[in-house]
């Protein structure tokens, strides 16, 4: 190994407390300046046929260069504005935009509120929205994924959530047959999945073919990659905070699906106070496309339910109840076959509140239960295993507004996990543990926005346990951000983030396919495991292209501390666990044309993940070179959409197969009969860990739909071929005979949906 990769390898621990002070120091002395005659406006954007929420709205004073974008919430606040009478403009495509007139009082923030109408998509003359979206100012990894990027993906089988996660650049899916995703290097276990604040650690459905959340259901879904402001932690790599939607307040309406594999069910409308609800179900009915993925003949039977009931207190405020259910069963038809069972259970209440025009309280309560099952049923030879996992968390935030533009933000929260795990290793060695654990933070950060074209944000995280632990600069988790809008269409972005997390899974990331994730705590005399992320980024609009929006970035990830769990621990005296240590870097291009008829999205990934233990250096199994995504959607005529998706990826690393061998088990020496004539069991030669990469992965997959009107009654029909040009894309080879196993082969799907 370089001397490079040393140095890369090692841990910073010196980085960040430095630029931090400088900044401290700077920002101080920039708002002890001399304050213009200015005020701010805030408020709220909703649908005005549904009255939900509209999120990524962009909302911008005329001729000011002022502007930002919505939130999950629909809220929205701008500050900076000089004293008099503005224009404020709200636009977002699928919409028709709408101009409010405001006076704007020096040292006040306003209220505007809009409600925006669903403009019809026609053929010709429509409407062009060629913004660059300004909600994200310094947050510098952050993509959101909302009904139109789940609709624009051909489906694998249904939409899926993750399936389109896959795509964005940085995230490597690696194979047809799951859903499950790395982000920049990272392990699986190092993804935060939050539905409605609920945290979820199963989401998979079926093998991971695709995940429990309802595509129908799902408003919006926020990825962010690194970087993580203050108030996002506890996973080294990546954060997917999924918002459902909240339900149509103004009349009831549904819809109904169906396509080869489930049936879906989805209602909502309003409750009789001042609120809505939504509820969506769905339930597995056929498998015989599944059984393609695993190919085997191995009967599938799933379900999910997602709900949610919303309260309003006031004009600026929200109660929210949510909740989520799912359950999984292979269960084969021979007793010799072992059956697997998995669920999860999770119940959330949210409040959503604005005070004083300057303050936004935000608080979840959930608990969240996953439970997954391994049962023998009449085979002897396998063990029982079972991994269950109970959380209780709380989380409360509070973000204070000043006129000039300038935010504060503090919050807490903690997490109460409690741990059951049992299975049997190689050795035959068995471990049945029941385990708890806690953790708590606070966190505090300052955006400066007034030293325009420059924004920072400064931030600061702590989990209060670490500070009286042994590993008390565990605790410590600075946060910086700084973005330069070079004009009103392009901005440079820096950031720095120390993140730490407590949790890992014992599941092998080389498994081909992982039936459920066994989470256990680390253990309290260990330090956590930590990384340190640094990124560069280059945002905006293609000149003299109207509607294209473009994202360079750049990122470096140091990891150390990384924990694995000794599956083979055989004693007490063998360690439970193996430490290591990575990094990972490369680069990103994401080009994306938004526009009513026409849809256009290219990501490509350069990356380099490595990792550590002792003297052994190794790629993760999901080390991909280059990743290259090209997406195409338009709508030929009304009514029709059409969408295409080309999928290149460089091959993935792997353990190559050197040889066989019959190896003798000397049955024969206890029997009488010696052992020179024993045939021996065949047994594998396997080569270096992940030396090999398999060849170049392909495939395009098409989606024609075409809905029709029918009174109150919209009917879609949707058509679906996975990988056109039938591509034979390797997944694995067979380590006990060495036969090559391929991905999906050209697989058409249907799909039918009535929306009322």
């Amino acid at each position: 190994m370089s001397h490079i990769d040393r140095v890369l390898l090692e841990p910073p621990m010196h980085i960040g407390r430095v630029p931090l002070g400088i900044f401290l120091i700077l920002l101080f002395t920039l708002t002890a300046g001399a304050q213009e005659r200015k005020g701010g406006v805030k408020g709220f954007v909703i649908d005005s046929t549904s009255g939900e929420r509209l999120s990524l709205v962009n909302v911008t004073v005329v001729g000011k260069g002022l502007g930002a974008a919505t939130d999950h919430n629909g809220f929205f606040f701008i500050g900076n504005i000089p004293e008099g009478t503005v224009v404020i403009r709200a636009t977002i495509i699928g919409y028709r935009s709408m101009e409010r007139e405001i006076r704007i009082a020096a040292g006040k923030i306003q209220s505007l509120n809009f409600a925006l109408p669903p403009l019809p998509v026609e053929i010709e003359g429509v409407e062009q929205v060629a913004e660059r979206r300004t909600r994200y100012e310094t947050e510098i990894s952050t993509q959101p994924i909302g009904q139109k990027e789940l609709e624009i993906v051909p489906a694998i089988v249904e939409k899926d959530l993750f399936r389109t996660i896959s795509i964005l650049p940085g995230v490597v899916a690696t194979s047809d047959v799951s859903s499950q995703f790395y982000v920049r290097g990272g392990g699986g276990d190092q993804n935060l999945i939050i539905l409605d604040g609920m945290t979820i650690y199963n989401p998979f459905h079926a093998l991971g073919i695709f995940s429990i959340f309802d595509a129908d259901a799902v408003k919006e879904a926020e990825v962010l990659k690194g970087g993580f402001p203050a108030e996002w932690g506890n996973r080294l790599s990546s954060v997917i905070n999924i918002r459902t939607r909240e339900g149509n307040k103004n009349r009831f309406s549904g819809k109904v699906s169906s396509s080869l594999v489930s049936g879906k069910l989805l209602l909502e409308g309003p409750t009789p106070w001042d609120g809505s609800w939504m509820i969506a179900g769905r339930k597995s009915f056929l498998d015989d496309v599944l059984q393609k993925f695993v190919r085997s003949e191995t009967p599938f039977d799933f379900y999910d339910l997602i709900a949610r009931a919303n309260h309003s207190t006031g004009e600026n405020g929200r109660v929210s109840f949510h909740t989520l259910f799912s359950g999984d069963i292979i269960r084969p038809e021979s007793r010799s076959e072992p059956e697997y069972l998995w669920n999860n259970r999770a119940y959330g209440i949210s409040w959503f509140q604005v005070l004083e025009n300057r303050y936004l309280l935000e608080t979840t309560f959930s608990f969240s239960n996953f439970k997954g099952e391994l049962r023998p049923r009449e085979n002897s030879e396998i063990a029982p295993r079972v991994s269950e996992i109970d959380d209780t968390y709380f989380n409360g935030a509070v973000t204070y507004f000043r006129e000039n533009g300038d935010q504060y933000g503090a919050g807490f929260m903690f997490r109460f996990p409690s741990y059951h795990y049992s299975f049997t290793n190689a050795a035959n060695y068995t471990r049945d543990i029941y385990d708890k654990s806690n953790e708590t933070g606070i966190w505090l950060k300052y955006k400066f926005k007034t030293l325009k074209p420059f924004a920072f944000e400064i931030g600061v995280r702590s989990d209060l346990f670490s500070v009286l632990s042994v590993h008390a600069s565990d605790a410590f988790e600075p946060r910086l951000s700084v973005s330069w809008d070079i004009d009103n269409a392009h901005a440079l972005k820096c950031a720095y983030a120390r993140i730490h997390q407590r949790m890992i899974t014992i599941t092998n990331e080389d498994d081909i396919v992982s039936l459920f994730e066994t989470w256990i705590p680390i253990p309290e005399d260990s330090p956590s495991q930590q990384a340190d992320h640094f990124i560069v980024a280059f945002d905006g609009n293609v000149p003299k292209v109207e509607g294209v929006n473009y994202n360079i970035q750049a990122y470096l990830k140091s990891m150390t501390n990384l924990v694995e769990y000794n599956r083979d621990k055989v004693d007490a005296s063998d360690p439970d666990f193996t430490s290591a240590r990575g990094k990972s870097y490369g680069l990103e291009v994401f080009i994306e044309r938004r526009h009513p008829v026409w849809y256009g999205w290219a990501s490509y990934s350069l990356g380099y993940t490595e990792r550590l233990v002792g003297d052994f250096h190794y790629s993760p199994r999901y080390d991909r070179r280059h990743n290259l995504n090209l997406i195409l959607g338009f709508k030929p005529a009304v009514g029709w959409d059409v969408n295409f998706r080309w999928e290149f990826g460089s091959g993935l690393p792997f353990t190559q197969i050197m040889g066989f061998y019959d190896r003798l088990l000397f049955g024969g020496i206890f029997e009488g009969k010696g052992y020179i004539d024993e045939k021996g069991v065949p047994y594998t030669i396997l080569g270096e860990k992940n030396r090999g990469r398999l060849p170049a992965y392909h495939r395009l997959d098409i989606s024609v739909s075409k809905s029709f009107t029918l009174g109150m009654v919209r009917l879609f029909v949707e058509g679906s071929i996975l990988n056109v040009y039938d591509r034979k894309n390797m997944f694995y080879f067979n380590q006990t005979t060495g036969e090559r196993i391929d991905m999906l082969p050209l697989l058409p799907t249907l799909n039918l949906k009535v929306e009322f």
